[in-house]
């Protein structure tokens, strides 16, 4: 027999669903019907299975561009930003469609009277270093604004995608609850298809929502955490730059390891029982939650139009603005730093990295005070070289970037006088120096910094 092609496929699918709308009791076309037997029960699987997988791959190109901008360029522009000593700003803009770096050099200096002269030198210092980089600092926020908006385009497009998801298996779990109940299939099957081999269909589908939705959140959960990282070095908590790198790494791991599944029907038996075991279990699941009676409820009591078509387009926006999942993730990006454990999946080298870092950063601020108190009697920074014994009150020594806290308690900016003021706010992702130039030298290696990179509108020589 001719086995059909991609693009038939997707014509055929695009206007019928294997599942019929809660409320409409007439029938729909077969999907399909130039397909009988096992080439229909295997077609109109792997079109489908193929729907969230392939978001999935588009998701993560998408976002390893934004990636390596921020590996190749947005470190450095990031610690240069960090010691003009003009406060910046990394959040959402009210759109909700993209990231804003705000900061104001002012056109002109501006004393107050109660400046000692040191404060106006320094003050003058400051200021005249800000003019003079604001047009490489415009280039380089103008790079971080994209990588950054990029993230968010795809956060919304990932949330979607999980919440169309769930909709669509309570479709499929309404379909097989009223064949169970003795009603027939939405339309006439193919020769040769059975209603068992139809709700085998739809409980397999099941299954592939489920695993889709797994890979779907880690996607999320290393942009959440990206931006999250990005954002921690503005001047609401001058964390170091250098924080992204180890993150970035631990991106690039998860992706490894994580690549969609094929989007093949299962032939053989053990995986095909298998995937059919763990759909019968997640739609009896489904079908006892407070959520699905819910849903099905307010369903039943309104004709309605058909919610989703097969393979139809992703609205990036659709449901998001009642999605409790994407409000805390904006929340989050807007400066809640510490809740990004709760909406973070379990496992992945992200996540293990993350919770590191809150408790690396738990045990840093409960000594910060000791340290920033230290620089401010001394009014420098502290020698890296030199532990601070318990914790206790640093010494005076040579201006440097970082500190390194008693204890492996973790890593600090002190780059500048902003970040030096800003030591208990600041989340520390390094327990030590050595640590730092290990993923300095990794960071280095990995495919991020050999990727081409995009080119950024407005910006000169593109990336």
């Amino acid at each position: 027999m001719r086995q059909p092609n991609r693009r038939t496929f997707v014509l055929a699918l695009g206007t019928a669903p294997l599942w019929l709308p809660v409320a409409c009791a007439h029938h729909e076309e077969t999907p399909l019907a130039h397909l009988y037997g096992q080439d229909w029960v295997h077609g109109a699987y792997e079109m489908y299975a193929g729907k969230y997988a392939a978001i999935q791959t588009s998701s993560e190109q998408a976002t390893k561009n934004a990636y390596a901008m921020l590996a190749q360029k947005g470190v450095v522009a990031l610690e240069a930003l960090q010691t003009r000593e003009v406060p910046f700003f990394i959040r959402v803009d009210e759109s909700e469609r993209g990231f804003k770096i705000a900061r104001d050099v002012p056109e002109r200096l501006k004393f107050t009277a109660d400046m000692s002269d040191a404060d106006r030198t320094a003050a003058q210092a400051r200021w005249e270093a800000a003019r003079e980089h604001i047009q490489t600092d415009y280039e380089e926020i103008r790079r971080l604004d994209w990588a950054l908006t990029t993230l968010l385009s795809q956060t919304q497009a990932v949330r979607s995608a999980i919440e169309n998801g769930k909709i669509e298996q309570y479709h499929l779990v309404h379909q097989l609850t009223v064949m169970e109940a003795g009603e027939k299939p939405p339309f006439e099957l193919p020769y040769q298809v059975s209603v068992d081999d139809y709700r085998d269909v739809l409980t397999l589908l099941i299954e592939r929502l489920d695993d889709d939705a797994k890979r779907l959140g880690r996607v999320e959960s290393d942009i959440v955490t990206v931006g999250l990282t990005a954002r921690s070095t503005d001047s609401g908590s001058a964390s170091l730059a250098a924080n992204l790198h180890k993150v970035l790494l631990a991106v690039v791991t998860d992706a490894s390891a994580s690549t969609p599944r094929a989007a093949t029907f299962p032939r053989s038996n053990d995986d095909r029982g298998q995937y059919l075991a763990k759909g019968k279990e997640l739609c009896a699941s489904i079908k006892a939650s407070p959520e699905y009676a819910k849903w099905d409820k307010e369903e039943n009591a309104k004709a309605f139009d058909q919610l989703g078509k097969m393979l139809s387009l992703i609205d990036s926006m659709t449901g998001l603005k009642v999605s409790a999942i994407y409000r805390q993730v904006l929340d989050i990006w807007r400066g809640d730093a510490e809740t990004l454990a709760s909406v973070l999946p379990g496992g992945g080298e992200v996540a293990k990295t993350l919770v590191s870092a809150i408790e690396l950063t738990d045990k840093a601020r409960k000594i910060a005070g000791k340290v920033q108190t230290g620089i401010a009697t001394a009014k420098t920074a502290v020698d890296t070289g030199k532990k601070l014994a318990n914790g206790g009150v640093p010494s005076a020594a040579n201006a440097s970037s970082v500190v390194e806290l008693a204890n492996g308690s973790g890593l600090l900016n002190t780059g500048s006088n902003f970040a030096r003021s800003k030591m208990e706010k600041q989340l520390a992702f390094f327990k030590d120096q050595k640590e730092l130039t290990q993923i300095k030298g990794a960071i280095a290696e990995s495919s991020l910094m050999t990727s081409t990179l995009a080119n950024v509108p407005g910006v000169g020589g593109g990336g």
